[in-house]
């Protein structure tokens, strides 16, 4: 546990795991989060503001303020207009009641920067989404990276597959990996293995506070794509695993490792990670050149799950 709350921003897409990584930040007693930029991804912009306000009032934290930034990435179209597995509305089909207030007049940018520049100590930037609006904010008020403590970054895979929050915007992502700011990628890889037990889940389903029996619904809308028997018995983290590699580093393992985001040709969105030297490997560009970022490429799944649960049912009974 943090001795006193750690500042925290987060850059959302909203969708069912958004929407879990939220309802954590809020309930965990050693954040503090001060605000969310939303950016189109999961769903078109206008939708991923609407679900994050609605999370937050349901999380009881309506005072939390959110403002949408990019509706497209910075140069190319968008590969994907957004539903997908979290279906039409991002929620998985879940209806919550509309907010009772507004999100902030500012740009999603705008409104990072004031929260960064303002707070007491360096804060902790937490991106789930693509890139766009986080490589807005290094690129116009560079001066910021002296108040960023860290950046992380859900994205990317350590097996070379393309990943959907680096794929929708790649410029955005190599930008932001280049900063000087300390880096933490948290990638797909782990993202399909942190999961919740059903009895978890059934758990929260019969608590008396809101915000936790949300946290079942959308645990129950996002099981792993395995295939295998276990599948429906389980509900996956996905992006709120960026949140307990914050809060719980213990349970993570990380390397510091050579990191390439290419923006042309067929591997265009790819993240290549230069772990270890194989024949394959030597083919690569220069890999000096590459910046390098702490890559997490182990999880005790056990570890990192059960802080998850004890955090969700730190939310006080109504």
């Amino acid at each position: 546990m943090f001795a006193v709350p750690k500042p925290i921003v987060m850059d959302v897409d909203t969708g069912i795991d958004d929407a879990l990584a939220i309802l954590y930040a809020v309930a965990h007693p050693g954040l503090e989060l001060l605000g969310l930029s939303c950016v189109a991804g999961n769903v078109a912009l206008d939708q991923v503001v609407i679900n994050t306000c609605r999370v937050l009032d349901v999380a009881g934290a309506a005072n939390i303020p959110v403002a949408a930034g990019a509706a497209q990435p910075l140069i190319e179209p968008a590969r994907r207009e957004g539903g997908g597995s979290h279906g039409s509305n991002g929620l998985g089909g879940i209806q919550l009641p509309a907010p009772s207030w507004q999100p902030s007049p500012l740009h999603a940018v705008e409104l990072l920067h004031h929260l960064i520049i303002d707070a007491a100590e360096p804060v902790s930037l937490v991106t789930l989404a693509p890139k766009t609006n986080l490589a807005l904010l290094l690129a116009g008020h560079p001066e910021i990276a002296v108040r960023l403590g860290q950046i992380i970054f859900m994205g990317g895979s350590l097996s070379k597959d393309a990943e959907f929050n680096v794929w929708q915007d790649p410029e955005a992502a190599a930008y932001v990996i280049q900063s000087p700011i300390p880096t933490q990628m948290y990638g797909v890889d782990l993202f399909e293995r942190l999961v919740i037990e059903q009895a978890d889940i059934e758990r929260f389903r019969g608590h008396d506070h809101s915000a936790i029996r949300l946290a079942a619904e959308l645990l129950e809308k996002r099981r792993p794509q395995h295939g295998g028997p276990g599948d429906n018995e389980v509900g996956l983290l996905g992006d709120a695993g960026a949140l307990l590699l914050l809060t719980d580093p213990e349970a993570f393992v990380t390397e510091d490792l050579p990191v390439h985001i290419p923006l042309e040709g067929a591997g265009r969105g790819q993240t290549i990670v230069a772990r270890g030297a194989t024949d394959e490997d030597r083919s690569w560009p220069d890999r000096d050149g590459w910046p390098r970022i702490q890559v997490v490429v182990d999880v005790d799944v056990t570890k990192a799950a059960s802080a998850f649960v004890e955090t969700i049912n730190a939310f006080p009974a109504s």
